[in-house]
């Protein structure tokens, strides 16, 4: 395998796990993707943040 088919292949696997996360949050309401889901606080919209801002960290 080579480094340009390596990198191909991060992208594919990222971009269809940023899709299926995207589907997921579909038809949610705005409550629900803000409402904590952990102690901690976390919920989904935090979680999409993570999500991007990994991506554009990963690819700078």
């Amino acid at each position: 395998m080579t480094d340009l088919d390596a990198k191909a292949n991060l992208h594919r696997y990222l971009r269809e796990a940023r899709e299926a996360l995207l589907g997921k949050l579909d038809g949610l309401s705005e409550y629900d993707v803000r409402r904590p889901l952990v102690p901690t606080g976390t919920n989904l919209l935090g979680l999409v943040k993570h999500v991007a801002f990994g991506g554009r960290r990963l690819f700078r």
